[in-house]
């Protein structure tokens, strides 16, 4: 049978094109793909920086918790003064020598600074948006704690047991996490930071010794 040649020219021709509806859902297939691929990068971002927000939290909670034991340590004479929820005075033992210092909260330094008797106030914990005690006293004399006070003043009447310290501390974080509104944190209304609590138990030695 004698095929004409530009009926097979048009073959050919058709088999190697795409058409206008093969085009258009190639193209629709190809931006889904990116979607996807873009919607799985952000996501991936999101939990690295998730990531990174709770290790950071989780150092400066142990750092913050640290810190605060080992300078309320070597207590020396009466040991503990004085304390309000935002404030402690203490006797610390320093190169031999029975010496008073003062712990504060400066809100608006955001930390807690720390006094020397005769000296001048110097940042002592940084990133501190709140800072409350609370004092565990015992008031009959049977080493045991059976009041909490918001404050505490050296007396024969009551012995000071146990401090409860309470923290939040302020912890950087990226703004894209903040659009995301990632609820399980709770942010500064103004800042682009999240307020991680740390509560621990900080105990008198030697109160019933």
């Amino acid at each position: 049978m004698h095929i004409p040649r530009n009926r097979a020219l048009r073959a050919v021709g058709k088999q190697s094109g795409f058409t206008l509806l093969e085009m258009l859902l190639s193209t629709g297939l190809a931006a889904l793909i990116m979607l996807a691929i873009t919607a799985s990068l952000l996501q991936f971002n999101q939990h690295k920086l998730l990531a990174q927000v709770v290790v950071q939290a989780q150092s400066q909670d142990q750092l913050a918790v640290a810190q605060v034991r080992s300078d309320w340590r070597d207590l020396c004479g009466p040991g503990v003064i004085s304390g309000t929820a935002h404030t402690l005075s203490i006797m610390r033992l320093v190169h031999g020598r029975c010496v008073n210092y003062d712990y504060a909260y400066g809100a608006g330094g955001q930390s807690l600074t720390r006094r020397r008797a005769g000296g001048r106030s110097s940042s002592f914990l940084a990133q501190v948006e709140s800072f409350h005690l609370s004092f565990g006293v015992d008031t009959n004399q049977d080493c045991v704690i059976d009041q909490w006070h918001s404050s505490y003043q050296i007396s024969e009447l009551i012995k000071l047991h146990q401090v409860r310290v309470n923290l939040e501390l302020r912890i950087p974080a990226s703004k894209q996490l903040r659009a995301g509104k990632t609820s399980q944190w709770l942010w500064h209304q103004d800042d682009d930071v999240v307020l991680h609590v740390v509560n621990f138990i900080w105990r008198a030695v030697n109160v019933c010794s």
